[in-house]
Parts: structure tokens; sequence; C-alpha cells
């Protein structure tokens, strides 16, 4: 591997090197530098992007409103930027050129957007959705993850943002996952972390398949585009970065009762083994707290505990009082998190090139002890231009993730909260619990409440250790260079490589279940490479004033290799010696390698007509080296129109802009199973030893050999519209996607030799809708005002269900959402419970339909606000509908935790009465028939008033159990705070001979959530006994030389 990339980076150089020497003819092209600045105030501005009229050559302004571009003598360059009335200027053989642009609507028919393959297209050309994102608004917000920026910000764009340490956040474009694209250069192993926000220039999302079509199957659910900042022209710049955001509270944290105390049925007496008494079931449905016993030394009811003292006579535990000693243990385990981000950059230029060098370091501490991350980058990056009319662009980033411990997450031992809100009690204070080793027996025995079934949380954060490195490479070099007039060929070559070591230390004693460690070491190695090529011929002319072509071809090779190596002990011989070569008996372990290639052909045609009507078509033909040889070539095809109606038709004056758009594009994955590219050869499974020579197994399941990838065919429609000077702009798309060849399992008769045969079967169909208004409100001389909304709505419908005449696939008919959720709680026609006639509720053995998991709509809403020298941002998002399973919820009131469990029914089931009677009915006579999908198909059944009562404490055990799950489905409705700025510009005359500029922001994150859902952030559309999660605030200092 290191030979193929020293190879590589030797052939560029070579490369380079001979393009230095090459004589071409100057022809008339000159370079053209400048500074873009607002008419209003005069300040540079970033991000204006400026174009060549009549082809798709631009650039954008640099932080410092600087910009260079190579273009003919006669060339009209175009320059647009949002809140600003659009300019054409003539170059006519100048070389600086220098812009006011006065403030104005936006001129939505000149702003010029990234698309496939980093090819920058004006927005009204273009036949599907596309939004961009500044680079400016995401430093901004100071998270872990530059993708947690975006969240809220793009319409149809879900970022589900885990609360927990080192977690990537879900992300879902149009309900799909889409592809990661950095610098023009494919990422489809994209880490979140490697990229900090202050290296962003701007994101470029590509919404639908049709947008991402050029990129094949990588690009079938849409792209997102990062694309990072280069030099600026001129004297040196030089730019430091500093942030500091503390955790000083909670946004939502578990809020457990602090009345009883662990047992079960209001008793509790420690019992020191593993399963022995009452301490075997380690329930939190103990006695009541603080109540007073005249009877007893201390005046409160006592018994044995597990510190209690040892009576030196007769060995046994004295009785200690019990009171509620842990009424605080979350906050007392928790402590303050810390997310510290510092950059520096510098930058320089001249007419030939620009360079540009950065470095960064994020370190965040995490709310659990002993736990952190950190993350450094060091990137260097530049382009010049070779010859009148060759330039090179190349850059190189290196990242390093590296940590020595990260909390465990999920329902389990490993995971401390659940030891710490689930099945520690009131009565045990946290703290007392910090010295966790039993004295004498360091490094063997934790010491702990509970021996038999749980871990001490300090235990766990200081010694279960999860260990981190991850070493990442990757960059990219790119040769333009211009064969004549409106005719380019370009070459880019770029690559992406890591190697990750993880390890886990696991100690003596640690308990998981049944299971109670002797100690184990284990490591898991991986290595991962790839490469990507591209070479693209443009070409453009204009046929008179009417008709206008663009013309693009090209050609790619994407190779990916992937190799790990995981190795455990099996025990430690000397514990706490976490060494492989510790281990008391043989080591385990497995390796893995995966390795696909891609050869692909690709072409775009771009018509304009007319000067309004737009149509591009696009092909791409990709061979894959991982399907089988008689399915392995594809071809995908896409066209897209736009009709920019307000360019051809006299409107109202009110109506700015008026574009209406449309697409087509058919795509498939490009494999089969995605971690398996191997899944369509037939292979023995690994089994058992025998006399150390392991043994091969046939698979279960059979894969048809006319098998191909999932497809998806999809169609977009949009109008976009601006208005009074496009002051108030709106944007409105529908789609509708058929995935159809997905894989599904078919029953096979065991004759075959298999269980099962996966096959093409069943389609679906994905339809949504996205809106957007933006626009600027308020606009003077001091003061503005900008606003953006978003809302999207996206779901799933099985549309056919192949193999299933009856046209089911399980509970799901062919019609209806597939994110319909079941449950199998019984229930009489009117909706009340039914109870069994032993006063618990009943249940059905087919699930029945309870309601949908996704949400009706996810919303953004941003505004800014600037006055003189102060801006003030802030956002809010959420979503509306759907519901949300919690785990948290459902174990709180399983174990006892929960608040509601604080109830006189529990006072009586401790005294061991039956009072509580569950509301719902009886069935006192008749009968109730389903079908084979859970549909009623006779009900005969009368119903009575339940009137039986039962013990509160048996009765909660059992509904918050594993069958009566519909207690813990939540609304996943919520509106959230996600982020408040406030940044003050220092004056000039405060910084000049100091800084070229300064700046100081206060922050906000995470604020505050109105929400339905308790004790969870439904934030991350899933719970799973998720970390509290934290509101952050802090400053950022920004200072230019």
């Amino acid at each position: 591997m290191k030979t193929k990339f020293l190879l590589m980076l030797s052939l560029l150089l070579q490369v380079a090197a001979f393009a230095q020497n090459v004589t071409v003819s100057a022809g008339a092209n000159v370079t053209v530098t400048g500074t873009v600045r607002s008419a209003s105030d005069n300040t540079p501005l970033i991000g204006v992007s400026i174009s060549v009229s009549g082809t798709n050559r631009g650039t954008t302004t640099n932080v410092d409103g600087k910009y260079s571009l190579s273009v003919s003598r006669d060339a009209v360059l175009v320059f647009s930027f949002l809140g600003h009335v659009t300019q054409q200027v003539p170059v006519d053989g100048r070389t600086n050129i220098n812009i006011q642009l006065q403030p104005g609507g936006s001129d939505l028919a000149e702003v010029v957007v990234t698309t496939a393959l980093g090819i920058k297209k004006q927005q009204k050309t273009l036949g599907y959705a596309v939004q961009e994102v500044s680079g400016e608004t995401m430093a901004k917000t100071k998270t872990a993850t530059a993708l947690s920026a975006l969240t809220g910000k793009v319409a149809g764009l879900n970022i589900n943002n885990t609360t927990d340490l080192f977690r990537n956040p879900g992300i879902s474009l149009r309900g799909r996952s889409p592809l990661i694209v950095i610098d023009g250069i494919p990422d489809p192993d994209a880490d979140p972390y490697k990229l900090n926000a202050d290296d962003i220039e701007s994101i470029s999302v590509l919404k639908g398949t049709a947008a991402g079509a050029l990129y094949g199957a990588m690009g079938v659910n849409g792209a997102i585009l990062y694309t990072t900042k280069k030099g600026g022209r001129g004297k040196l710049v030089v730019e430091v970065n500093s942030s500091t955001m503390f955790q000083p509270g909670y946004t939502v944290v578990p809020e457990v009762q602090t009345v009883y105390g662990g047992g079960d049925q209001g008793k509790y007496a420690y019992v020191n083994g593993s399963g022995g008494g009452t301490e075997g079931g380690g329930w939190i449905w103990g006695p009541k707290l603080d109540q007073r016993d005249p009877s007893t030394p201390s005046g409160f009811y006592e018994t044995t505990q597990y510190d209690s003292p040892i009576d030196p006579n007769t060995g046994q535990r004295i009785k200690t009082p019990w009171v509620s000693r842990g009424r605080n243990n979350i906050r007392n385990f928790f402590r303050t998190g810390l997310l510290s981000t510092n950059s520096v950059s510098a930058s320089i230029g001249s007419e030939k090139g620009s360079f540009r060098v950065s470095a960064s370091h994020i370190f965040q501490k995490g709310v659990v002890p002993n736990t952190e991350l950190n993350n450094s980058s060091f990137s260097i990056g530049g382009n010049y231009r070779l010859s009148p009319r060759l330039t090179m662009d190349a850059k190189l980033t290196y990242n390093r993730e590296y940590s020595d411990n990260y909390p465990t997450v999920g329902y389990g031992p490993p995971n401390y909260l659940y030891n710490l809100i689930l099945w520690i009690g009131p009565d045990i204070d946290i703290r007392d619990l910090e010295n966790y080793w039993i004295p004498g027996r360091e490094g063997l025995q934790q010491r702990n409440y509970n021996l038999s079934w749980y871990n001490n949380p300090h235990f766990v954060a200081n010694e279960l250790l999860n260990g981190y490195k991850r070493n990442n490479s990757f960059g990219q070099v790119t040769f333009d260079y211009e064969i004549a007039n409106n005719f380019t060929v370009k070459f880019r070559n770029g690559f992406n490589q890591y190697s990750t070591n993880s390890e886990l230390r696991e100690p003596n004693s640690y308990v998981a279940y049944d299971y109670i460690s002797r100690g184990n070491y284990s490591t898991d190695v991986a290595n991962y490479f790839d490469i990507n090529s591209d070479l693209i011929l443009n070409y453009n002319h204009q046929f008179g004033k009417a008709f206008k072509i663009n013309v693009t071809a090209g050609g790619a090779n994407n190779y990916r290799r992937y190799e790990s190596a995981y190795t455990t002990t099996d025990g430690l011989t000397i514990p706490g010696f976490y060494a492989i070569s510790n281990s008391i008996n043989p080591l385990k372990g497995s390796n893995l390698l995966r390795e696909r290639r891609t050869a692909s052909a690709y072409g775009m045609l771009d018509i304009e007509t007319f000067g309004f009507l737009y149509l591009s078509l696009t092909g791409r033909y990709d061979k894959t080296s991982t399907l089988p040889i008689k399915n392995n070539a594809y071809f995908y095809p896409s066209a897209g129109v736009s009709a920019v109606l307000s360019d051809v038709l006299t409107l109202p004056k009110a109506i700015s802009f008026l574009k209406l758009r449309g697409s087509w594009a058919k795509v498939n994955t490009g494999f089969i199973n995605d971690n398996n590219p191997y899944a369509h050869i037939f292979t023995y499974n690994i089994g058992a030893k025998w006399n150390n020579v392991p043994s091969l197994g046939v698979p279960s399941q059979f894969i048809s050999p006319d098998l191909v990838p999932e497809t998806v065919l999809s169609g977009e429609y949009g109008i976009a519209a601006g208005f009074f000077q496009n002051r108030l702009n709106v944007d409105v798309t529908y789609f509708r996607n058929k995935d159809y060849n997905n894989f599904q399992p078919v029953t096979l008769s065991q004759a075959s030799g298999y269980g099962s045969i996966q096959k093409n079967a069943n389609v679906y169909l994905r339809k949504g809708w996205e809106f957007m208004l933006s626009g600027t409100p308020v606009r003077n001389k001091d003061f503005k005002w900008d606003a953006a909304i978003n809302f999207s709505s996206i779901h799933r419908w099985l549309k056919e269900s192949t193999d299933n005449s009856d046209g089911y696939l399980g509970l799901v008919k062919e019609g209806q959402r597939t994110d319909r959720i079941y449950i199998t709680e019984s229930r009489a026609p009117d909706g009340q419970a039914i109870y069994n006639s032993n006063g618990m509720q009943a249940y059905t053995p087919i699930g029945q339909y309870f309601g949908h998991s996704d949400a009706d709509w996810i919303y953004g809403v941003q505004n800014t606000f600037k006055y003189k020298d102060f801006s003030l941002s802030f956002s809010i998002d959420g979503r509306l509908g759907g519901l949300i399973y919690s785990t948290t919820n459902q174990k709180m009131w399983w174990g006892g935790t929960a608040k509601g469990t604080v109830t006189s029914y529990r006072d009586d089931a401790n005294a061991g009465q039956n009072t509580y009677v569950g509301p719902g009915v009886v069935v006192t006579g008749g009968s109730v028939e389903y079908d084979a999908h859970g549909n009623i198909t006779s009900d005969t059944r009368k119903f009575a008033p339940n009137t039986t009562a039962v013990n509160y404490i048996s009765f909660m055990q059992t509904t918050s159990g594993g069958m009566l799950n519909n207690y813990h489905y939540y609304s996943g409705t919520y509106l959230k705070m996600r982020e408040v700025v406030l940044t003050y510009n220092l004056p000039e005359r405060w910084v000049k001979g100091k800084f070229s500029s300064a700046s100081v922001s206060l922050i906000g994150n995470n604020l505050f959530i109105l929400s339905k859902i308790p004790n969870v952030d439904p934030d991350a559309e899933s719970d799973n006994l998720q970390t509290p999660s934290m509101r952050s605030l802090g400053f950022n200092i920004n200072l230019k030389f």
C-alpha cells in the first residue's frame, strides 16, 4: 500500500515537473485578481461567486474577499452574492478588478453552486434541488463534528445528534445515507470527525438521485460536497480561531424517584453472594426510605446494607439506617464536560498561485469521569499556474483521533447508566463507591453494593477502558489544462488512507449478567485505502444568441481495500497486565479482507435554448469487480430540465424570479452487501474445532445467481420563486422514488440443503415534500435581518410484495407505510385495554397496529440580526409527529426508579396488599379470530369493566417487560433551541496596527428543548439508554493578522 502511494506521488511530481517545461502558447489569457466588498460598509464579502459568463469556470472569494481567476482577455465576469445585486463586468484585458456589490435582493438567476464532480453551475440551470451552506455559517456553531452543524439548515436532510461521546451522528438525505465528497473526491467511508469546521469554505447538498447520478452507484442517495478553504491572493494572512465550550448543566436528564430503595416487594436485606438473597434480584422495589422507627438507635427503620459494619462477635452485619443517601447520584457522578477548539491558518498568494496551511486541535472532556477525545489535524494545500494554460491544485490533510477511554453506550452492563440510573436506588450514595476496589484485593475484586449482577459505575469508568487511535491521511492533486478556448481537460487524483487501533481492557470481577470476568484484553487493528482518479474533458460553444451547449465527458477509476485483524485473550494470567501474551488460554481471533474496484465512463450534455430553457442529460457506466460477472456492469442515466419563466414572461412586478424544474434518474446501489463485497460468492462458514481442526459448514442461505443490486428510479419536480427584488424566496420540491430489486430472503424446502434463498423482491415508494422560505424582512443602513425556514416530510410505502400473493410483507400490506409500529397489547374495539381474569393485561400472539415511527415533518428555523458591529444568530429545529421507543423509560418503570412509581399503590404492595385495578375491561364471553396478518376476521366478544385488584409492583414489572411495549412509545415531537451566537466585531480603529480584524462571540448550544418524552432527548430519534443531554455555553475569539 505504501509503495503504491509513493509511486503515485512520484508520478504526479514528474508530471508537474514536466508541465513546467512545456512551452505553450500564451494565447489571450490573463489572471484577474481583486477584492469584492459591500458597497454599504466597505467590508470584504466572503463566498462571493465569480463565474465566467457562458462557461462553467469560476471561483469564490476567500475570507478577505479576495479572488483570482485565469480568463481570456475578452471574458465577462459575473459577481453574485446572496442579498446583493449581481454585476457583470467585462475584463477588457485588465489583471486587477475590484468590485463593490450593492445591497439588494439576491439575483437567484445568477447564483452559482457546486454540483457533481465539482462542476460549478448556475442555480437557474439545474433540474434538481441543491442547497448550499457557507463555511462561515458552519464555523459559528462549535460542535464536535462539522456534520452536526448542518442540523436544521437543509430541507430534506435529517441529522440525528447523539448525546454520547465519540458517536457518529446519524444522517439521512431523503430517507437514505448520502455520499460524502471532500474537495471533489468521493469518501464512501467518511468519518465525520476528520474535518474541522474552520477549514470548510462551503457545503453543497445534492438532494436527489439525479443530482448524484454522475457519481454512479456511490451517488444513488445524493451527496454532500465539502469544499475546503484555499489560499488567498496578496500578502500573508494569518488567522487564529479559539473557542471553549463548557457543559455546565442538563437539557434533559433522567429524573429518578428518591422515595424507595433497593429490594423487591418492599423488602431488603443485604446478602453477599452471587444470586443469593434479596441482593441477587437487583430491583429498586424495596422499602420506603427515611421512615421513623423509635425502636432503633438511629430513630429510623434499619436493615443490613452493603456497607453495614460487621459484628466482631457474631460475624453478622449490623443493621444501619435505611435513609436516602443518594438523592443526587446522577449529578454527583457526572462532571462538567468541555469542548475546546483551536485552529491557526496562514495563506499567501500571487498572480501565479496561492498557498494555505492550517492546523487545529479539538479536545473533548466527556461528562463521564475518565473519558475524553483528542482530534488533531494538519492541512497544506495550494494552487499554481504552471503555464498560461496549465494550473495545478493540490491538498494534503492529516488527521489523528485518539482516546484512552470513551464510554460504552447502549443497554447493558458496560454502560455506566445501566448501573447508575436503573439498578442503584437512592439508598446508595454514588460518592461512597469512589474507592472501587475491596481493600486488600485491589485489581482482583471490585467493591460494590451488589456483587451478583451489577458493576460499580466508578469501576466501569476507570477500569473498563475503550482505547482508540485513528491516523487518517487524505488529499488530492488536480491538473487543469486549457486545450483551446472553451475546451479544457482536467485530471484529478485523490486518495484516502487510514489505520485504526481499538483496544478493550476488561478488569477482573467485571460482571456481565451471569459472566464474571477473569480479566481480558482485545485489540482490533484495521487499515483502509482508496484511490479515485478522474479524467474530465469539457467543451462549450454558443450558436448565435439562442442556443448554447456544454459537453462534459470523462472516466474514473475507484479502488478500495479494507483489512482488519481482531485478537483477544481468554483470561489474564497476571491481573491488570494487559498484553496479548498474558492470556491464560489460547488466543482467539479473526481477520477480514475486502477489496473492490469500479471502472467508470460518464458524460453530460447541457443545452441552453432561448435564454430561459435548460436541459441536462447525463449518463454513467460503472463496471464493478465484486458483482456477478453477468451482472457487473450498469448504465445510469439522468435528465433534468429547468425553465426560468421570469426570463421570458412578463410577470407582476412583485415576482422577481420564477423557475420550474424537473429531473429523472435511474441508479442502483452497485453492491449486493456493502459490508461484504463477496456476498454473491458461495463460501463456507467456519465452525467449532475438533482436535484443533476448525470445521466448515454450508451457509443456511443460498444467494441467487441472478441477484442484482437494489435500484432507484427517481423523479423530482420543483418550483423556485423570488419576490420583491428577491427579498423573499420560496422553493418547493416534490420527489417520488421507486426502490425495487430489493433483497428479500425467501424460505426454501429443507430438502434443498438451505433454509432460504436471497432474491430480488418487493417494490417500495419513497415520497416527500421539501419547502424552503428565506429572505431579508428588514434591511437598512445599520440593521439587517435574514431569516430562513425549511420543512420536509419523507415517508416510505410498500408498493408491491413480490413473493406474497395476498399482498402482504409480514404485517405490512401493499399501500401502507413501512414504518408502521405493531404492539402485542390486547384491546377491545373501543380501544380499552383487555385484562385477564387474574387482573394482569392480556396480549395478542400477533402484533396490532399502533402508529408510525417516522416524523410527519422535520423543520428548521434560522435567524440572523446584524446591527453595526454586532450580530445575533439563532437556530431552532425539531420534528412533528412519529413515535419513539424509549428503553430508558421502559427499564426505569420495570426496575422501580421512575418517578411515576411513587404512589400509594406501591405502599400497599409493600404491605402485601393487592389494591391496584388496571383501567380497562375483561372478556365475559364470545371469541375473536385473526388472520395470518393480525386482522380481526370475527369478533363476538362481550366485555365488562376490570375489577380485579393486583399487586402494583408485580403489575408494573409485567407491563414494563418485553411483551407490553406500547407503554414506552412516546411522541417524537420536539422543538430545540439548537444554537445562539452573539458576535461583536471590534471596530477597525481598535485593532489597527495589531490585527486586520478581530471578533469575539458568545455561544450557546442545545440550550433548551420542548418535548413530550420524559428523561431522554428525542434528537437522536432512538433511545437505548443514552447519555443525558447537556447544555453548552462558551465563547470564541477570532483574530486575523
